[in-house]
């Protein structure tokens, strides 16, 4: 189902030019760009798409009603026009979990570690789902990610609000409360939010029901296969059919409208025969290409109508979500945060002592170096690198150093995945640069100063 990257962009700037007109229609519940269903089945023709709250025959519109332009009534441009009755809302409000949909981690009741596909929620909603564990990119701290309408679900609520594990409609209370919430968005972009873990339960990268840990994020393709874990209906897959998809979410607080968003379906054959791709409650389940084991989308909603047939889910792209401001996580561990550590980043020349004469100074001194001598080993199993520093070690500015290269694997005694050391040289290798750079700043300077030194005796 592969289509050029190139050809789907030209289809999404033809719907630019109608896309806020064709909104408006009454009836009208999103527009996007993706495949054409013919018969009940996808087919690889890249189309135009309309959805609608109920589909009607030609000779049953108006002109006004019929979805063209310039006269040509099933085209748009080089692309055909294709109606798709779909209505959406939020997978919000929780349905009840089948007995066949029981696994050895009951979704819906406290766990301990916290783990991907598992009941969540502030209090002031009903129940969602823990889409992962993440690591925030501004202090390193360990975070679950959701959506807005699961961790925060009502304008007034703030920075701070306990979140539950599992949500309040599957029995939590505030004593298990798990985490506070730090972040959140939503807007045309996204339905997101961060809550920060409170230390009271353990934690693990894994997700229920999936035998791998989201390695990363990547942009969705049409034709693209996803997996997902969902509090509700558990693990699922599906197809990428839709992109660039803009439609209206009426929440309890009023309706929020969505551009450039992700539309998936059930895999082939179609139509989906008793397969519920999502349900309510499903809401923050994290959307993953199954090839790659990347991260692509945010699941947020789903079709309304409740005939198998008509499955149909929306997710936020998350390449946006992870990078967003206000949220910026990340999937793997990390193990420098925010500012480079004062005696990793490069200082400004100011911080470099070195000023003529050259003879008045003994050495050149970097405030922010501790001892070369205090060596302690990165915590990571199977690793023998070491970094010139030593938790605790007091330096000039920014005080004590409290990195220790540790993972939540070992952390219980397991041996680190290989995307957990792959983060660490990530991290080392920053670690690295900066010290060059460091190195190449004192170097120049020193070249500076014994130049001029030589030219004035």
């Amino acid at each position: 189902m592969d289509v050029p990257e190139s050809q789907v962009e030209q289809a999404i700037g033809q719907l630019d030019q109608v896309r806020t007109e064709w909104l408006r229609r009454p009836g009208v519940t999103g527009v996007d760009v993706g495949f054409k269903i013919r018969g009940d089945e996808l087919t690889q023709e890249l189309a135009v798409r309309v959805h609608v709250e109920r589909k009607l025959p030609p000779e049953a519109l108006a002109a006004h009603e019929v979805f063209s332009t310039e006269g040509q009534t099933e085209r748009l441009g080089e692309f055909p026009i294709d109606v798709i009755e779909a209505a959406y809302g939020p997978s919000q409000a929780p349905a009840v979990m089948e007995l066949d949909q029981l696994e050895d981690i009951n979704r819906t009741s406290k766990v301990d570690p916290l783990i991907g596909g598992v009941s969540v929620g502030n209090p002031r909603i009903t129940a969602g789902t823990l889409g992962a564990i993440v690591w925030d990119r501004t202090d390193c701290s360990v975070s679950l990610l959701s959506n807005w309408h699961v961790l925060v679900g009502d304008p007034a609520a703030v920075a701070g609000e306990a979140i539950w594990q599992p949500g309040k409609y599957d029995g939590g209370t505030a004593a298990d409360s798990v985490a506070t919430l730090t972040r959140f968005r939503l807007d045309a972009d996204m339905d997101a939010a961060l809550a920060k873990l409170n230390g009271t339960r353990g934690y693990t990268r894994d997700l229920v029901g999936l035998d791998f840990q989201i390695g990363g994020v990547e942009n969705p393709v049409l034709g693209m296969n996803v997996i997902k874990s969902g509090r509700t209906t558990g693990v699922t897959k599906g197809v990428i059919d839709g992109v660039s998809f803009s439609g209206t979410i009426s929440y309890d607080h009023g309706p929020n409208t969505f551009h450039g968003q992700i539309h998936i379906v059930p895999r082939p054959p179609w139509p989906s025969v008793n397969y519920e791709l999502s349900k309510g409650g499903d809401s923050g389940s994290v959307w993953i290409n199954e090839a790659t084991k990347k991260a692509v989308g945010l699941h947020y909603g789903g079709e309304t109508d409740p005939a198998p047939a008509s499955e149909m889910s929306l997710a936020n792209p998350m390449h946006k979500v992870a990078a967003a401001t206000g949220l910026n996580f990340s999937f793997t561990p990390l193990f420098f945060c925010g500012i480079i550590p004062p005696f990793f980043r490069k200082p400004p020349l100011d911080d470099v002592v070195i000023k003529p004469p050259w003879k008045d100074i003994p050495k050149p001194l970097i405030s922010d170096l501790p001892p070369k001598s205090l060596i302690d080993p990165i915590k990571l199993p199977g690793l023998d690198a070491r970094l010139p520093f030593q938790p605790g070690t007091p330096v000039t500015r920014g005080g004590p150093a409290p990195f220790v290269f540790a993972t939540p694997h070992h952390a219980q005694g397991m041996e680190p995945g290989e995307s957990e050391y792959e983060a660490a040289l990530e991290q080392l290798d920053a670690v690295i640069e900066h010290y060059g750079a460091l190195r190449d700043q004192v170097a120049g300077r020193l070249g500076h100063h014994g130049a001029a030194g030589s030219g004035g005796t």
